[in-house]
């Protein structure tokens, strides 16, 4: 028996990195032997060990056309991956999330006889049922998040375990909202890739301004660790709003907000979790958001909504994304406490659907039972 077992492990964006981070974590901590990790990561897969091949901020992009303007240096990154499997001895790949990269290096991974193992599902239930004849040829074991993805992926014979979602690992999200100060504080969340920022915070900020016209109120917006203050400096000044705050801990601002206006994602999870009411806004190029749209088949994009499968946030994408519509339902959420109650209580319900926590241990279990 090896005293060392070497894992494959890709996570695209900085929720995977968080996410693969404290995977990695419990891996540690339930095995036997010692557990050695290379593939792609952040800073906090760095943390637990990983020997990451890549910056994980040249992966984080997103969009059809974004995408395939970099095809190149994708193409390339695969290459080394797929070096690696021939070269080292891997006893598994576990992919985190990040479909489009992860499934092709997971058919090269089954063509070696190397297990592949899939933590958090690509979202096939909501753009991509045609490819899940493709994915279960390729995954041994698929680990999902949302407890109605397990029937939807075991249609397609693939075998498929819900562990909960890893974001209630989080003890952040068990804590207390802070006391609102005598100026309500709304919170802009754009996005964590510097191509979100760029597109979503202008119509966000023009939003803002709006609002204080119309209420006294401060205004802060998530700063991604990932992403220097430039990148947000340069568009205030645009507006002339130097004064507005930038807060490097985005869940610590969800729980001390009053509302606020959220890009869609993993960050519209998170804003439930924290119990913040919000709307959800997205823009994207036009090339993307068409292809995209041809290719949903959801009634809603904004996690809340699809896990309850009802509406329970507001969402505002593209066209629809206008400052004037984004400030006038915020100034709702607002003013109106009985809005906001009913908000709190859907993301309530929402909590109890995603399960309890320890997904993280239920997935490495899973993972080492494999190995």
């Amino acid at each position: 028996m090896k005293t060392e077992k070497l894992i494959l492990i890709v996570a695209g964006e900085p929720s995977g990195d968080l996410h693969g981070a404290r995977l990695m974590k419990s891996l540690r901590d339930q095995s036997a032997v010692s557990l050695r990790f290379i593939g792609i990561g952040g800073n906090e897969m760095q943390k637990q060990g990983l020997q990451s091949l890549v910056s994980l901020s040249d992966m984080s992009v997103v969009g059809f056309w974004e995408v395939a303007k970099r095809y190149g240096f994708f193409r390339d990154v695969l290459a080394r991956c797929i070096t690696v499997m021939d070269n080292h001895n891997i006893d598994c790949f576990v992919a985190i999330d990040y479909p489009g990269f992860n499934e092709r290096l997971a058919k090269a991974a089954k063509k070696r006889a190397v297990p592949v193992i899939w933590y958090i599902a690509p979202q096939l239930w909501a753009w991509g049922k045609h490819r899940a004849k493709s994915l279960s040829k390729c995954i041994d074991r698929l680990l999902v998040v949302f407890p109605f993805e397990r029937a939807f992926f075991e249609q397609f014979g693939i075998a498929t375990d819900f562990v909960g979602h890893p974001l209630l690992d989080d003890e952040q999200f068990s804590a207390e909202r802070s006391i609102e100060s005598s100026t309500p504080l709304f919170a802009l969340l754009p996005g964590s890739r510097n191509q979100e920022v760029q597109r979503n915070l202008p119509v966000m900020l023009e939003a803002a301004m709006l609002m204080q016209k119309e209420m006294d109120l401060n205004i802060a917006i998530a700063q991604s660790p990932s992403l220097p203050v430039s990148a947000y400096k340069v568009i205030l000044s645009n507006y002339g709003l130097e004064d507005y705050e930038l807060w490097t801990n985005s869940r610590q601002l969800m729980f001390s907000a009053r509302a606020g206006i959220v890009k869609t994602g993993t960050s519209t999870l998170e804003a439930c979790l924290c119990g913040m009411p919000f709307s959800m806004m997205y823009k994207t190029s036009t090339l993307s958001y068409y292809i995209g749209k041809s290719l949903v088949n959801l009634d809603f994009i904004a996690l809340p909504n699809i896990v309850l499968g009802r509406q329970c946030v507001s969402e505002f994408v593209q066209s629809d994304a206008t400052a004037e519509q984004l400030a006038r339902e915020s100034m709702l959420l607002m003013r109106d406490d009985g809005l906001r109650n009913r908000q709190k209580a859907d993301f309530e319900t929402v909590r109890d659907l995603l399960g309890a926590s320890g997904a993280s241990a239920r997935a490495a279990k899973i993972i080492l039972d494999v190995l």
